[in-house]
């Protein structure tokens, strides 16, 4: 019988037709068949009431602007995909929720997948602005703060579902979403595990094959893309059902095949991406830049992740607020380009470009307060960063094993009193850290290291240039100009090749061997057995 059912299922799927269908605001009309651009359906709500096939599509026309919640229906299957797209001439088809709420729902979300997969979102512009909105007060450490509802432009949520395959965001535009700032669960797109309150009809839930890739996500609050599970408990040492310090009970079910690439973020009100309960997440060839204008946040980071990898980034120009300019009246604790968050493993952040954020270039973290949080692991290498505010590089908390080789650490002219290394206590301090075969550059005045009470830091083959405070004992490290071709301030066609290195340079052949290094510098050559310090072998 289970064949049987088996096969007419698949007989089902082979037979039926893929149908495409067509909205235009302009000549559509809901009483059509819709399956033809020259007869299409008008409204959102008319293509909420179609169940979508494997192979379908739902597109619609290109200069068309519409109001309203999208909510699809039905999944594809493997290699016959919904998609839901754009169709004729002109600029993307705008869809925009302007804070509306849809029946049954507790937010106001422009499109909405619940336990839908094998869908692609393509070509679209996504706003959810809600005009004259009165913001809501809430409760702050400093002060009673006001902000407006929760939006989302996207939101996709998998409820007691298993895995949740190929759910692809292609070529999007997602702007104009006054959302909450109180919560980092809202903006752009968010994407959420959630189960039922009785926990015998709980199913363990996750994401496959979740990609985000040209997309320009900007002026959205409080995030430009997130993701959250309630399948994500869990301690270093933990395993499989678990009692855990704090009570609950080891769970852990990541997400995996997350990849996201080449987009750009910017303007968000806090974070522009945060990845969460993932395994092996890839972010790269993405630009974020002046994120978190209205509140702390760092750029993009991962939380709770294993082997997350992070390369070919560039984050700028992260805005650090005041008390005065901040939403909720409190100063920020990170506006850094990157960081290496809680419970997370193995993380590797390589091959980025950080440069001119407001407080740090990066970041490594844990909450030492915490009964189950940890950070073990985190490498850094052939990164580039220049000019970030405050600090270069931070840990805070009890992180461990973290390794930071190969990187340039510049500070320029115009930035005193920058630490170059700072170690911050977070419940404590971070230990076991390697430094080796980095360039610290500081131009300005009154640089210097700060490693705090941090325990069992070793730093090997580092070369040092300007007047830099505290520095720290380094057998095979060097003080001497390290040469580069050119200085900040010489504009190039890639300003990061400023830093390659000129023929008679310290740094040349001089650095330590280093086991499995990445065997590439930052453009790419081929590391030798003997390597150069800072992030680019040198050229004849």
């Amino acid at each position: 019988m289970k064949y049987l059912a088996l096969l007419g299922l698949l007989l089902t799927i082979s037979t039926h037709a893929q149908k495409s269908y067509f909205v235009d605001i302009i000549s559509g009309n809901d009483a059509n068949k819709g399956t033809s651009v020259y007869f299409p359906w008008k409204s959102v709500e008319r293509a909420n009431k179609v169940k979508l096939q494997s192979g379908d599509s739902l597109l619609f026309r290109r200069g068309g602007s519409w109001v309203g919640n999208l909510l699809p229906q039905g999944s594809g299957s493997a290699g016959r995909h919904i998609v839901i797209g754009a169709y004729g001439q002109g600029p993307s088809p705008v869809i925009d929720a302007r804070g509306i709420v849809a029946e049954g729902e507790i937010a106001s979300y422009t499109i909405r997948l619940l336990n839908q997969e094998y869908i692609e979102i393509r070509d679209l512009k996504i706003k959810n602005f809600k005009p004259f909105e009165k913001p809501v007060q809430v409760k702050s450490e400093a002060k009673n703060a006001w902000t407006n509802s929760v939006k989302m432009g996207i939101f996709v949520e998998g409820h007691d579902a298993g895995i949740l395959h190929h759910i692809h965001f292609t070529g999007l535009e997602i702007c104009d979403v006054n959302g909450a700032m109180q919560t980092k669960d809202n903006g752009g797109i968010f994407m959420d595990i959630t189960w039922d309150v009785n926990p015998e009809l709980r199913k363990q839930t996750s994401f496959k094959d979740v990609v985000l890739q040209n997309c320009y996500i900007h002026d959205v609050d409080r995030t430009g893309f997130s993701n959250m599970s309630v399948w994500w408990n869990r301690s270093f040492t933990s395993k499989w059902g678990e009692k855990l310090a704090n009570g609950k009970i080891h769970n852990w079910v990541p997400s995996k095949e997350i990849i996201i690439r080449n987009n750009r973020f910017e303007r968000t009100g806090a974070n522009a991406l945060i990845v969460r309960a993932a395994d092996l997440p890839v972010v790269e060839y993405n630009l974020f830049t002046h994120c978190a204008v209205k509140g702390s946040g760092n750029a993009s980071f991962p939380f709770n992740c294993d082997n997350a990898v992070f390369q070919f980034n560039e984050a700028c120009y992260t805005v650090y607020n005041s008390e005065a300019d901040s939403w909720d009246g409190k100063k920020d604790a990170d506006a850094g380009g990157f960081d290496s968050d809680w419970n997370c493993k193995n993380t590797i952040i390589q091959y980025n470009y950080s440069h001119n954020n407001g407080f740090g270039g990066v970041l490594i973290c844990c909450d030492g307060g915490s009964k189950v949080s940890f950070n073990e692991g985190t490498i850094l290498r052939y990164n580039i960063f220049e000019n970030n505010g405050d600090h270069a590089i931070r840990t805070s908390g009890p992180a461990t094993g973290s390794k930071v080789y190969n990187n340039l650490f510049y500070s320029g002219t115009d930035q005193d009193s920058v630490m170059m290394i700072y170690h911050k206590s977070w419940g404590g301090y971070s230990d076991s850290t390697l430094y080796q075969n980095n360039i610290f550059v500081a131009r300005g005045k009154g640089c210097f290291f700060n490693t705090g009470k941090s325990t069992r830091n070793f730093f090997h083959a580092n070369l040092y240039h300007g007047t830099i405070n505290n520095q720290p004992p380094d057998p095979e490290g060097i003080n001497e100009n390290p040469l580069f071709v050119g200085e900040v301030g010489q504009l190039g066609a890639n300003p990061r090749l400023r830093y390659l290195l000129k023929r008679g340079s310290p740094a040349i052949h001089s650095g330590l061997p280093i086991l499995q290094n990445g065997e590439h510098d930052f453009t790419g050559k081929e590391i030798g057995s003997r390597p150069d310090r800072g992030p680019f072998e040198y050229r004849q």
